[in-house]
């Protein structure tokens, strides 16, 4: 009997967890293509989608995702078809509508030149003598960003950008080492061997997800979202779904 009274006591105590759990909201969560960050045909579609599916489930929320347009996903935060944003920069132009969670990766960011080019710069204010190429609505560096003396050619994508410098048809580029290697290495190979980083890291940024402010009970969510993190980082969770993504 007392075996039996055990056994019922812990069903019971896993049902109520689990009903427990049915009563936290799901959560959709969007990106745009950005690999290895996002992307729909990459494993988990990507290190921000696959890394904040699983700290939310380890929450406790079952969690949709989706990669799309940027236009598409902002859109649908003002409508309230996505909770979460991720594969984001902190950007204090989203703050009116997003709240930032605690970041999870942090990516330098630097400058590309041509295999033989001497490119050197100490400030942005150096890099005013040359052209660099530059992905549409893309953050970088703050005050690179407020730079608008210098000669930005805009383009849709990172590997446009660096296949922009390797044509020669912009003497620089930049963007997260991540992203650079990522399209490099995967997108388009042959690049490797024209083009290489700039001596020298201009920023390193945080990479974070958002929620909209307007989602309910917002505020207990992103604290259970910190807390799993935090979890996840101290038993080594989290390195290992990072290093399925990018090399360290």
């Amino acid at each position: 009997m007392r075996i039996l009274h055990i056994f019922l006591t812990l069903l019971a105590l896993l049902t109520t967890a689990a009903v427990a759990d049915e009563t936290k909201p799901s959560i959709r969560v969007v990106a745009d293509e950005w690999p290895p960050f996002s992307g729909a045909n990459l494993p988990q579609q990507g290190l921000s989608l696959h890394v904040i599916t699983a700290v939310f489930e380890h929450a406790g929320y079952n969690v949709s995702s989706d990669v799309l347009p940027w236009a598409r996903i902002m859109d649908g935060v003002q409508r309230n078809e996505f909770d979460v944003v991720g594969s984001l920069f902190f950007d204090p132009d989203l703050t009116d509508v997003l709240q930032y969670s605690r970041p999870f990766y942090a990516t330098d960011v630097r400058l590309v030149q041509r295999v033989g080019d001497e490119h050197s710069y100490t400030s942005v204010a150096d890099l005013a003598p040359y052209s660099i190429a530059v992905g549409d609505g893309l953050l970088y560096e703050d005050e690179f960003d407020s730079a608008d003396y210098l000669n930005k050619i805009t383009v849709t994508t990172t590997l446009q950008a660096l296949q922009m410098v390797a044509f020669g048809r912009a003497e620089l580029t930049l963007d997260s080492v991540d992203v650079v290697n990522y399209a490099m290495g995967t997108l388009e190979p042959s690049l490797a061997e024209q083009l290489e980083f700039v001596p020298g890291v201009m920023t390193s940024q945080e990479v974070h997800m958002a929620m909209r402010k307007d989602f309910p009970n917002r505020d207990q969510i992103l604290a259970d979202f910190s807390a799993s993190l935090l979890a996840m980082q101290s038993d080594g969770t989290l390195a290992e779904i990072l290093s399925e993504h990018v090399t360290p």
